[in-house]
This record gives structure tokens, sequence and C-alpha cells, in this order.
């Protein structure tokens, strides 16, 4: 099996999905778009981690005794690919999460393009023709 969604191995998608497991957070942005977020003061494992998601990286400093946190960030439908992946290897507590943010992002597009959704059909009323701009 080949990841779809990263850009790397089965061996990275495992090693991506355990940092996020411990490091990582999964919301939805504007209460609507799937993100993931990791932040660490190791700059190469957050480098590693952004070029497996795509993301990018930026750093924010705090003072003194505080170090330097580097932090990743990716949101929308990368991310929700991204956490469909890593699913399966995920911890009860993580996997919870994740399905509420999966299912809060993908049931408006679902419901939107099945026949049995709720409520009555919409239909043009008799005599109202469809204009001819419409295709």
């Amino acid at each position: 099996m080949t990841p779809v969604a990263i850009h790397g191995s089965r061996d990275d998608l495992l090693w991506l999905a355990g940092l996020l497991e411990g490091e990582g957070s999964f919301d939805a942005h504007r209460g609507k778009y799937p993100r993931i977020r990791l932040g660490m003061t190791d700059r190469d494992v957050v480098g590693r981690a952004a070029s497996l998601m795509d993301a990018s990286i930026r750093l924010s400093l705090r003072p003194a005794p505080n170090q330097p946190t580097w932090h990743a960030e990716i949101s929308g439908a990368r991310a929700a690919a991204i956490m469909a992946e890593i699913l399966p290897h995920m911890g009860a507590r993580r996997s919870g999460k994740i399905a509420s943010v999966l299912s809060a992002y993908r049931w408006p597009t679902e419901v939107a393009k099945s026949a049995s959704c709720p409520g009555p059909a919409l239909t043009r009323p008799a005599g109202i023709a469809k204009p001819l701009s419409a295709a």
C-alpha cells in the first residue's frame, strides 16, 4: 500500500501518524475546514513532517527561558485526505477527534449529492421555464 495523501512511503506515513498521535492536533478551522497542526522545538522533525504533508513552517519566538518553537500547519481538502489516511493508525481519542472533524467536513457535500436528502424535493413551479442561459 502506497500512501496517496503524503509525499512518502508507508513507513513515512506510520512515522507521521506516530508523531501526530503524540504532538499533533486535529480540529475544524472556522468550524468546517479540517486542520492538522504540529508544534515542537525540534526543527528537523517539524521539517520532515511538513515535507511529508506539503505544509508550510513558521517559527514562534518567546522570551527566555523558552526555546524557539517550530510549527507546521495544513488545512482543507489535503488535511482531510491525510487525516483519512492516518486514521487507522491512531489511538482511540485521536481517532474519535479525526472522525468528528471529517464527518463535519464531508457531511454537507455528501448530503447535497445524495438523492435521499431530508425534506421535500425542490422543483420549478408549473409554467416557469428554465432560463436559456442556464446549462
